[in-house]
């Protein structure tokens, strides 16, 4: 084969290969075009959830190719089993339904016997803006300050509902080292148990920190709020010097437990798509999710409304959710037996 002929041929692959990608992307364009992207939020509105989807949403509509129109579709209920469980098995799977459900979602199902219809990591992970740590809070009129105090004093904590982390974790903490919550679930999604501290009905939770700046600022501002422990890896930026749970836990197995369940927060507000989307679309989401999280004019309205606003990749979501997939059932088996959960 001459020179002048290798040239042309490899001149021809490379315009196929062009080809071939600028079609993908019109297909995808064409698709989205004029349409309405559901977003099921498994929480009711008012919470952090809610908020962060109604303020990403003009920004993904800005970068999805198509500029389709992204709706909030609030869906809580059953500790986000509900959301999980309907994007898994009826959303359609065409690339117009997404999701952001709990941090504990993947956790969750391996956690339940019963109404789990959905495998986390069958999920397709897309991104995420934020990693938000999970923490136990308390306002100063409970009169403790530390998770030491806290096992001689029982405090009122608000909880959604048994599956979720606002009744597991502090539950948890009851039976790994010896606090005295009491918690009162049946509170409707993060905006009930913030009314619930309003009305007095409560003093603390348990639940993601950087949603109290979002939902309550004033409560900051005004000094009303007090860390006992941080729920994550790592200590709280804004509370360095409240604890992490996991070094509050001296049994070596409830340790193991306390670290799969802090390293949800890389899960945080992620947008997931259901089992089978196509390749292309779902390329595209996570592409657009990625412009839009380093987007300079989304970042600064974010920085304005003092949201935590970092860009969470897609991998390392898809490889916790596969992590916990994969977990030991003898984890789940004993943190069941700690929260007497048949």
């Amino acid at each position: 084969m001459n020179l002048g002929r290798s040239i042309a041929l490899l001149s021809a692959s490379l315009s196929l290969t062009a080809f071939g990608s600028v079609s993908h992307a019109d297909n995808v364009s064409n698709f989205y075009k004029g349409k309405q992207v559901s977003i099921v939020v498994a929480a009711r509105a008012g919470g952090g959830h809610h908020k962060y989807s109604l303020f990403i949403s003009p920004f993904m509509k800005k970068h999805m190719p198509g500029n389709p129109t992204f709706i909030t579709q609030n869906m809580g209920g059953a500790g986000g089993t509900k959301a999980a469980n309907y994007l898994y098995n009826r959303a359609a799977k065409d690339g117009t339904a997404i999701g952001i459900l709990l941090s504990d979602t993947p956790f969750a199902s391996r956690m339940r016997t019963t109404g789990v219809k959905y495998v986390a990591n069958n999920f397709h992970y897309i991104g995420g803006v934020d990693k938000p740590q999970g923490a136990f809070v308390v306002l100063k009129r409970a009169g403790i300050k530390t998770m030491e105090e806290a096992k001689k004093k029982s405090v009122v904590f608000a909880s959604t509902g048994k599956g979720s982390q606002t009744y597991i974790l502090p539950k948890l903490a009851n039976s790994m080292i010896g606090t005295k919550f009491k918690i009162v679930t049946g509170y409707r999604g993060m905006a009930g148990v913030y009314k619930a501290l309003d009305g007095k009905e409560a003093d603390g939770f348990q639940s993601g920190w950087s949603s109290v700046q979002l939902i309550r600022p004033h409560w900051l501002a005004a000094g009303r709020v007090v860390v006992l422990a941080a729920n994550s890896l790592s200590p709280l930026k804004d509370a360095p010097n409240a604890p992490t749970f996991r070094d509050l836990v001296k049994n070596p197995l409830d340790r193991k437990i306390v670290e799969l369940i802090s390293n949800n927060d890389v899960i945080g507000r992620a947008w997931i798509a259901p089992p089978g989307i196509p390749k292309a679309r779902l390329k595209a989401l996570r592409a657009a999710f990625k412009k839009m999280a380093t987007d300079p004019e989304a970042k600064a309205a974010a920085k304005k409304r003092k949201m935590d606003w970092n860009y969470v990749d897609w991998k390392p979501q898809q490889e916790h959710a596969k992590h916990i997939t994969n977990a030991d059932d003898k984890l789940f088996k004993r943190v069941r037996s700690l929260i007497n959960m048949k």
